[in-house]
């Protein structure tokens, strides 16, 4: 049963046409996309694919199976942590010997030491449509390990639910894909076209995968991407953007006893912090709400005096870092972002300084006011939002209808994924879905439901089979 919980206070609609509040217009629908005419439509479409060929494909998917290679996943640990001799590598080997023992093409790229891509060539048909199912290999530290209730590198299965790092974003998820194009390869259907598997190293920090895969021309045929995901079995057709900024303040080091000898970040640190957070309140009040993403956000997650090296408490820092995660909405303009945390920079090194010449005017202090803020952006991600009449969307649309008998929920991704590369360097349109509660990832005791991740692999098999099929000659 597909869950309508949204976190984020992001409004979802089941299978309806919505309009700019995110839900169905008073006018039927007319102004949004034609879904309830797109679905007499889909009904049209499911007689041509006759219920033998849907069943041949579901059946090929053994629940027994995708739980047990989801375990074997996550009882690797895969995070990058080379202090620790952990990487994806290992778990890529695996995925690229199960591939090859079930009669896949197996593609292995060396992305960089201990990172490799794995592309799994499934079922080819004699036309130009490629659909291509991506998940990611590496995961997120643990953290304490004590603190978890179960190993998380155990795959504990507990019910219905299995633990451990992984088991929801995203190896179930990529298990679940992998177990999908199985089907679809071993059902023997004629598609016209081809499916293939990209399994990405590094989309938990810069990417480095996806971006390999692009520049390595891989993504050059694909003509739709399904992001495998947690989404909670929900259909996300956008994605926030990501701007990651760092602010370096530089004052002048001295000791705590005698801070008029130095010159303390502190006060830009507090006017920094204070400043990203009009820029939120004027995002929130310019770009408003999205439906499906809910509001833009600037968070500072790092702040760090000394920027480098051991702090002590009886030393006043040279140096502070402040690191600031901005996530945005269709709305708003990156470049108009980058440009105002650039401002804000400037505008706190002024301040700063007209605030210590008034203050040492004030003690009769005579020091050099050389306080200096400088704004670096370190990534720019777009927005993504792909056009609900997309064949892909409609196939994601018809899957979940078709194994759930409920009308799907659409939502937005609140954070970005290996998908924002392939939608804004190849313009390849893009769903993201998969099992999992999405604000269980990263979390201690991270779980997914086996019922949910066995309905997914379906749902993907199914996606595969509406955006390829033709019928027989």
């Amino acid at each position: 049963m597909l869950a309508s919980r949204l976190s984020g206070g992001t409004t979802a609609c089941r299978g309806e046409a919505f309009g700019e509040d995110g839900c169905r217009p008073a006018n039927g629908g007319r102004g949004g996309p034609p879904y309830v005419e797109n679905w007499i439509l889909k009904k049209d479409l499911r007689k041509m694919i006759p219920p033998e060929i849907i069943e041949e494909v579901i059946t090929q998917i053994d629940p027994d199976e995708l739980i047990t290679l989801t375990a074997d996943l996550v009882r690797i640990n895969s995070v990058w942590d080379p202090a620790a001799g952990t990487s994806e590598q290992v778990v890529a080997e695996k995925i690229a010997a199960w591939a090859k023992s079930q009669g896949f093409e197996v593609q292995i790229d060396q992305v960089a030491p201990g990172r490799p891509n794995i592309i799994v060539s499934g079922p080819q048909g004699p036309q130009d449509r490629t659909l291509m199912f991506e998940g990611h290999t590496d995961v997120v530290t643990p953290g304490d390990v004590s603190v978890w209730q179960y190993d998380p590198f155990g795959a504990k299965i507990v019910g219905r639910r299995m633990y451990g790092r992984g088991t929801n974003d995203t190896k179930g998820n990529l298990a679940a894909m992998l177990i999908a194009m199985k089907a679809l390869k071993n059902a023997a259907i004629k598609v016209s076209g081809s499916v293939i598997g990209g399994v990405l190293c590094d989309e938990e920090d810069q990417m480095l995968g996806v971006r390999d895969f692009i520049k390595k021309g891989h993504a050059d045929k694909v003509t739709a991407a399904v992001i495998c995901e947690p989404q909670d079995g929900m259909i996300c057709t956008s994605q926030k953007g990501a701007i990651r900024a760092g602010y370096l303040i530089t004052g002048r080091m001295s000791h705590g006893a005698m801070p008029l000898s130095g010159l303390n970040c502190a006060p830009a640190i507090a006017r920094l912090v204070d400043g990203l957070h009009r820029l939120e309140q004027e995002a929130a009040a310019t770009a408003g709400s999205d439906p499906h993403l809910g509001w833009p956000s600037f968070t500072p997650t790092v702040i760090q005096a000394p920027a480098a090296g051991a702090p002590q408490l009886n030393v006043m820092p040279r140096e502070a870092r402040v690191l600031v995660d901005i996530r945005t909405i269709p709305r708003q303009s990156h470049q108009k972002v980058i440009t105002d945390l650039k401002s804000l920079a400037k505008d706190v090194a002024d301040k700063v300084r007209q605030h210590y010449r008034q203050y040492d005017d004030q003690l009769d202090l005579k020091r050099s006011h050389d306080l200096a803020v400088q704004a670096d952006i370190l990534t720019d991600r777009p927005c993504t939002r792909t056009d609900p009449t997309e064949p892909i969307v409609k196939a994601a649309d018809w899957a979940t209808r078709s194994i759930t008998a409920e009308a799907p929920v659409y939502a937005g991704v609140p954070g970005a994924t290996d998908g924002t590369f392939l939608w804004s360097k190849k313009n390849i349109p893009i769903v993201t879905m998969g099992a999992g509660d999405r604000e269980v990832p990263h979390q201690i005791d991270e779980w997914v439901d086996l019922d949910q991740l066995v309905e997914t692999s379906k749902v993907y098999a199914l996606t595969a089979l509406h955006y390829l099929y033709r019928p027989s000659d």
